[in-house]
């Protein structure tokens, strides 16, 4: 029965997992009720690609999907036939199509012998003689003869150029290398050509050698190359000028070429990398059947060598990649309130978790005159790094917005909706909760920009309650460009504390893909016991302690930061201010730090 292999997981699931594929239609996706393979992936769509069998033959088809489907690296656009031994990448996963209906072909038989005068010694006048004909029982010897490959250097190429390949993985100085090794070997050949397929299929020259000056035309044969290609056959023509099996030879005739080899350089399963040309503008000096055969062995070992250095080529840029992350990680950590505020009588508690290496939330605590504070959490649309470079804009023209208007926090939040609308958020927008606390007055200015509400706990207990009515909150930044923002002011009893989140806390699934919920938020937030239990730094510990308990291991899909502060109560000793708190990439599949 026909399979899919897992060849490739980001988590979870273990390489060379079996998925037969016994059924006439099977959707594949993250929906457990719709699907019939199931990928518990947040990338994967609910629906993400269907195979279908139809007479035996299988097909795939792309559902819509958000990330799209790949077969050998190109995507499905349309209802695709499946071939034994096809990979397929869905997201971040990669399956093999096995068909055990498909037998493997047999090895290709071994080349011909060679003829019987290549094998015999050279007679002692040919390697004196230095004339190009010599006489050699009772026959006259072409200078042909001294240009064909001999057996010795046939055996020394072909040890020459598996060596070449086998101690380099870079690929450009490996194609220089390939093209020397056979001009040095064709002493008939005037050119040499290494062609490869670029990612739109184009054949193009990465290496060219000529024997001499005038002769370094980068100009090769489409039409033979092309030839090469579609047949998947080694091509051997006395003369290209007047060969009929071409079809129109114009621009053959334009490179004068006369006899030419191409031979196609093929991966084991048959795709085509590119091909090998080798030609000559001499009438006189022609290719041989042994000749081919000596390319064709060629171009097996450079397919194997150009696979080898592809996948070194792969891997080298993603480490790059994988560095730079690493890098735009620490510098968007370096954007983040390294510690909390030291306000005396208030507490502080802050956590920051990104749904990939980077991610698009943001929180900072601003210092204002006269002792007060601005708390300022925001989530960008999206995630990655887009998301990370508007999110270091927000936080530097968010500075500069409570800066500049310091007693007027709805102003502070217009000029900075205004100045990220200049800087240009294209399609993107920002929600943003920014709150102004005076420790003096025990008050809290909040603005809203189409963030979730704050959620404010009072000391007298009972469930949380919005910070601010809904009529309050204003538009998401981004959206209206000289829009004017409402302040609400919030007192703060001792006791009492705000809790400001991003959607990715109400939007955490556990492995069953129900969600977290606002109303599991106030749940938690409210069910302190005591003035201990509700201070913030419990508060919001116990927050991020239910999210991820919540999650159960599945893979984070939202960012997360949590803020919350407030005055601790009568009984409730205010110690030190912790440090903030940081998960990993991934961190509700993680165990939770101590407390």
């Amino acid at each position: 029965m026909p399979s899919l292999i897992l060849l490739k997981s980001p988590a979870g699931s273990s390489p060379g997992e079996t998925i037969p594929l016994d059924g006439d239609l099977l959707i594949v996706g993250r929906d457990a009720d719709r699907c019939q393979i199931v990928i518990p992936h947040h990338a994967v769509s609910r629906q993400h690609v269907q195979i279908s069998r139809a007479q035996g033959q299988y097909f795939i088809e792309d559902l819509r999907s958000r990330n799209h489907t790949f077969v050998n690296s190109k995507e499905v656009t349309a209802r695709t036939p499946l071939r034994h031994d096809d990979r397929i990448k869905i997201c971040d996963f990669l399956f093999r199509f096995h068909d055990e209906r498909v037998r493997v072909p047999p090895p290709p038989p071994p080349p011909p012998p060679l003829p019987e005068w290549m094998t015999a010694e050279k007679p002692e006048e040919e390697e004196s003689s230095g004339m190009t004909t010599i006489e050699a029982t009772g026959s006259r010897v072409n200078a042909q003869h001294f240009l064909e490959v001999q057996p010795s250097d046939r055996l020394r190429a072909l040890l020459e150029v598996s060596t070449d390949l086998s101690r380099t993985l870079e690929l450009d100085p490996l194609l220089g290398k390939v093209a020397e090794t056979l001009l040095g070997v064709f002493k008939q050949a005037d050119r040499c050509f290494v062609i490869l397929l670029d990612d739109a299929g184009k054949p193009i020259p990465r290496a060219q050698r000529a024997r001499r000056p005038g002769l370094d035309d980068t100009r090769f044969s489409k039409t033979i190359v092309k030839k090469a290609l579609e047949s998947h056959q080694s091509l051997l023509i006395e003369d290209a000028s007047t060969d009929a099996a071409l079809g129109p030879a114009a621009s053959i005739a334009e490179f004068k070429i006369r006899s030419v080899m191409c031979v196609p350089v093929l991966t084991a399963e048959g795709r085509a990398l590119g091909a090998l040309q080798v030609d000559t503008q001499d009438r006189t000096k022609k290719f041989k059947e042994d000749d081919l055969s000596l390319l064709t062995i060629v171009a097996n070992l450079a397919a194997v060598a150009l696979d080898k250095a592809k996948l070194h080529e792969q891997v080298v840029a993603r480490e790059r990649e994988q560095k730079e992350v690493e890098l735009a990680r620490a510098v968007q950590l370096g954007f983040l309130p390294q510690h909390p505020p030291e306000v005396p009588g208030y507490e502080f508690y802050s956590h920051y978790s990104p749904a990939q290496s980077i991610g698009g939330d943001y929180y900072d605590f601003i210092p204002l005159p006269g002792g007060r504070i601005a708390v300022v959490v925001a989530d960008v649309a999206g995630k990655g790094v887009p998301a990370a470079l508007l999110v270091a804009k927000l936080s530097s023209e968010a500075r500069y917005g409570f800066l500049t208007a310091p007693d007027d926090p709805a102003k502070a939040v217009s000029l900075l909706n205004d100045q990220m609308i200049r800087g240009g958020l294209s399609d993107r927008f920002v929600t943003l909760a920014a709150v102004v606390l005076d420790p003096a007055a025990n008050v809290a200015r909040v603005v809203n920009a189409g963030h979730m509400n704050p959620r404010l706990t009072r000391a007298a207990g009972g469930p949380p309650v919005d910070a601010i009515p809904d009529e309050a909150t204003g538009v998401p930044l981004g959206v209206m460009a000289g829009y004017e923002y409402e302040a609400s002011e919030v007192p703060l009893a001792p006791g009492d504390a705000l809790t400001v989140c991003t959607d990715g806390v109400t939007e955490s699934m556990d492995p069953h893909g129900k969600l977290f919920g606002p109303e599991a938020v106030d749940r938690v937030l409210g069910a302190a016991d005591g003035p201990e239990a509700a201070r913030p730094r419990k508060l919001g510990d116990r927050l991020v302690q239910a999210v991820r308990r919540h999650a159960a291991g599945r893979p984070q899909n939202d960012d997360i930061a949590v803020v919350c502060f407030g005055r601790p109560g009568p009984g409730a000793e205010v110690g030190p201010p912790p440090g903030r708190t940081f998960g990993p990439s991934n961190p509700l599949s993680s165990s939770p730090p101590p407390a």
